[in-house]
């Protein structure tokens, strides 16, 4: 299972479908305490989050920094329009993937199968 974690309710959508497009499952959430809500409840499930960087609630650092900390075994994709892949793992280290805004669907499919190299239907 995939946790999606974006603001914006189109782009949301838009990965969401992409994602589901590959037979991955996709659980949602709207910001960065809802995330940590999900993580909470479904953690042996949820296999990776992908999160945007500006969030409301828990901003997308701090949410990073949640889960490295609760569930380390989570890999974590973070897409931004602010902030290049280099300069990612310049601030938050090289346990997770970066991936500039606007994302290629390609691109996100790609580090999602690195990750889940199979779909999970």
């Amino acid at each position: 299972m995939i946790l999606l974690v974006e603001d914006d309710a189109i782009s949301r959508m838009d990965f969401a479908q992409k994602l589901r497009a590959f037979d991955y499952k996709v659980m949602e959430a709207a910001d960065g305490a809802e995330a940590i809500e999900l993580l909470e409840k479904h953690s042996s499930s949820i296999e990776l989050v992908i999160t945007d960087m500006v969030l409301p609630k828990v901003h997308g650092f701090n949410l990073v920094m949640n889960i490295q900390a609760r569930w380390p075994q989570v890999p974590v994709i973070m897409l931004s329009a602010y902030l290049s892949k280099e300069r990612g793992e310049a601030i938050i280290g090289h346990s997770i993937d970066v991936l500039e805004k606007p994302v290629r669907p390609s691109a996100l499919i790609a580090v999602v199968q690195r990750h889940l190299p199979h779909s999970h239907s």
